[in-house]
Formats: structure tokens, sequence, C-alpha cells
């Protein structure tokens, strides 16, 4: 896990300066604002970081699923009060998408991100110290609200410290968050419960504290404070596409909330559909591979995310491959599982990895934030329906598959909208991003995650 970091620092050298400094962005050309100078070593130190806070964002939510079943029988929900569990983190990750906006212009994306990590840390760690049923939705509140504001502004300080590696920053922590849902998803039961108890599921919230604890210290200690913001009409003209031209929030977000509606609708509903079909051995390796899938996907993505940006097809397609999984879910064999789960891990992750950093691709310097939390808003209440309206249907018709038929929507969603995206020619990314390959800061300074 922490070789990412390093692997990708060592890539960025082609985009530092021969003291071992990031170039200096004058104005607003291709930035927005000028680049704060670290020398090597503290380029690897905060990429690695940021590659940890992200982990730490995915890490408590993801280790959720697997043990719902215990948690459904312990306090007696429904299927609709499990489903709301899952999809409670989901709801405000976007709903509380415009309050991160707002605390970063007032207190500055460090102290925002630092913040968040509290929140994270305090509720998670409440929920398992304060027990009943109410508590526990309460403290999942204040952690999914910690996660909202610290992952609306891990992509305009991305803009704000390394201006010219925005995607690989966006890389790096795209790499954390999938890393941190695979070890969430994968470990829970067969580590933490195996070390914890069968039944431990309230002690292993508080396993899945401690590193968000060891982030939050890292954060307060390592962070920088963001660079000066550069004058709105200073610096060298930045191209702007023709009135009309750019994907809207509303296209961006419902997009991205496709992917992730794919992707946490088919976490809630994996261990307690398997549970109902009377396979329930099959849950741990299903959600290994599902979230495990997403890692090789997107590190692969990382090579041609600059030349797909703005492409229809890499979502169309991904619209098409979790339809035909979700289907092969529901009528298929059990045996057959992991291939699904492949399938559905990778496409979710190809739509993430292509949609996160166009906010800061696609904005002026000082419209970052408002549309990130305007695409995370929207995504994350799009994604928010997947897991309560599976278990309202579930409850409504008593058929377990019906749990799916949310995911499969979302399928149609992307294929939909991703064939109704603009022409690559008029996206509205910057011209200096997309020529990023062949730019003299390096493979990697300037691509589009």
């Amino acid at each position: 896990m922490i070789q990412y970091p390093i692997h990708y620092a060592s890539i960025a050298w082609h985009g530092v300066g021969m003291e071992g400094e990031a170039p200096m962005v004058d104005g607003d050309a291709g930035a927005g604002m000028p680049s704060a100078r670290f020398s090597g070593w503290r380029m690897v130190v905060i990429f690695g970081v940021i590659a940890f806070v992200g982990l730490n964002l995915r890490s408590v939510i993801l280790a959720v699923p697997p043990v719902l079943p215990q948690i459904q029988h312990d306090l007696g929900l429904s299927y609709t009060a499990t489903g709301l569990l899952t999809s409670l983190p989901v709801l405000l990750m976007g709903g509380a998408a415009w309050l991160a906006g707002m605390l970063i212009a007032w207190r500055g994306g460090r102290f925002t991100v630092a913040l968040g990590l509290a929140l994270l840390a305090s509720g998670s760690l409440l929920r398992a110290a304060v027990p009943g049923v109410v508590p526990l939705y309460l403290c999942t509140v204040a952690l999914s609200l910690g996660i909202a504001l610290a992952q609306t502004t891990i992509p305009v300080l991305a803009r704000q410290w390394f201006p010219r590696q925005i995607g690989l920053v966006a890389a790096l922590y795209t790499d954390g968050l999938i890393v941190g849902e695979t070890l969430g998803a994968s470990l829970t039961v067969p580590v933490v419960l195996g070390l914890l108890g069968p039944y431990a599921w309230a002690d292993s919230f508080i396993f899945w504290s401690v590193p968000v604890v060891v982030a939050l210290a890292l954060w307060l200690w390592l962070a920088p404070p963001a660079p000066p913001m550069a004058r709105r009409d200073g610096g060298a003209a930045r191209a702007t596409p023709p009135r009309g031209a750019r994907v809207g929030g509303w296209h961006l977000g419902l997009v991205l909330g496709a992917g992730s509606l794919v992707y946490f609708g088919m976490n809630t509903w994996i261990a307690p559909y398997n549970l109902a079909q009377g396979a329930a051995a099959a849950t741990p390796l299903s959600l290994t591979v599902l979230n495990a899938a997403q890692l090789p996907v997107s590190l692969a993505m990382t090579l041609v995310a600059q030349r797909l940006a703005g492409r229809r097809w890499p979502f169309v397609a991904a619209g098409v491959v979790s339809l035909v999984a979700t289907a092969g879910w529901v009528w298929t064999p059990v045996a057959l599982q992991p291939i699904w789960a492949a399938l559905l891990g990778g496409s979710a992750a190809c739509v993430f990895v292509l949609a996160i950093a166009l906010p800061a691709l696609l904005a002026d310097a000082h419209e970052v934030a408002r549309l990130t939390g305007i695409t995370l808003t929207i995504s994350y209440s799009f994604a928010f329906l997947g897991p309560l309206v599976g278990g309202a249907l579930w409850d409504l018709g008593q058929q377990a598959p019906l749990a799916f038929v949310p995911v499969g929507a979302a399928a149609v969603v992307l294929i939909v909208l991703g064939a109704l995206l603009p022409p690559r020619a008029r996206f509205g990314i910057l011209a200096e991003a997309m020529e990023g390959v062949a730019a003299p800061d390096g493979p990697l300074s300037a691509r589009a995650r």
C-alpha cells in the first residue's frame, strides 16, 4: 500500500525543478494560482499524506457492509433501515459538499480537512461506545459529514498545492480511496472479527477508527498552508470554451453518481442477498473482488486517463458492462459471483477515475470549490437512492433480487448520459491539460483523472 505514493512521486520528478522544487506557475496559465514550492522529499511526504487521508475516508464506511447481517440481527432492523445505514454516508457526502465549499472559503482547505478527519474519528469511535439504534445513526451522520468536508477539499488543495500536477495528485487520492475501500471490505470479517471475535461488529468500528486518528495527527503535522490566491484577472488568458460547451454540474454529477450508485449498491446488498440465498460463504470473496478490482483499474487508467478525458465511450462501456454484470449476478449461479463482482467494481472505478478530477480541470481557480461541491452534491445524492430504494423494493416485493434494481437502473443512466456528453473538442478541458502527455513537465504533470 505504501508503494503507491513513492511510485507516483518518482514519476513526478519530471515536473520538479533542478533544485528539487516544483516549478512556479505564473498567474492563471494552466493553474489559476501560484504553485507552492516544495522540496523533493516534501513532495513525497505530502503525496503520502494525501493518499493516507483518502484511504481513511473509505475504510470506515466500507467496513460496515461485511457486518450488516449481524447489525441487522442484533438491532432488529428492517431491510429498509439496513439500507439507510449504508446510504446515509452517501447522502451526507453529497448534501454537505456545499458546506465544505463555504468552509474552505472561510477557514481554508487545511482546516477543513482537519475538521473532517476529527468528525470522522469521533463519529466512528462513538458509534461503538454508545450502543443503540439512534446513536448508531447519529454517529453515522457525524462521520459522514466529516468525510464530506475532507473529500470535497482535497481536489481544491490539489489545485492550490500542485497546480501543474492535478492529475497526479488526483491519482494518488483516488488510489488511496480505493485501497481504503478494499481494506475495509476485505479485512473486516476474516481479520478484524478473527482477532476481536466473530460477533464483535461494534469493536470493529474502533479498529478502523485508529488509522483515522493517525491520519489527523499526520495532517496537522505535515500539511502545508495553501498559497495565496492569484488575482482573478491576473496572469495569462485562459482558453474558455464557447458558452454552453462545457458539461454542466448536473450532467457531470449524475454520471459520477451513477457509477457511485453501482458501487455502493453492490457493497450494501451482497451480504444480505447471499444470506437470503443460502450462500453466505460466498460473501467475503465477492466483496473482496468487488473492491479489489478497482485498484488495478485505477492504476491502469492513470496511464490512459489523459487520452480518455472527455470521451463518451468509456462511460457508455462502463454502463453496458455494469448492466450485463448485474443481470449475471441475479440470473447465474453463485459460483460466478466473483466474475460479476470484478466487472462491477472495475466499471465503477473507471467512471470514478475519469470524473473525479474534472472540476479542478474545468473550472477557474476561484470556481474549483464551488464546482466540486455541486458535482459531489448531485452525485452522492443520486447514489444515496441505491441502497435505500433497493431495501424498500426488497421489503415490498419480498424478493431478494429486487435490491439490485437500482444498480441496473444506474447502469442505464451511465449509458444514456455518457452518450449525451458533448464531443471531446467541446468538452471544456484546458488545452494545456489535454496536451499534458507531451508537455515538458512530464507525462503525468497534467494528467486528467
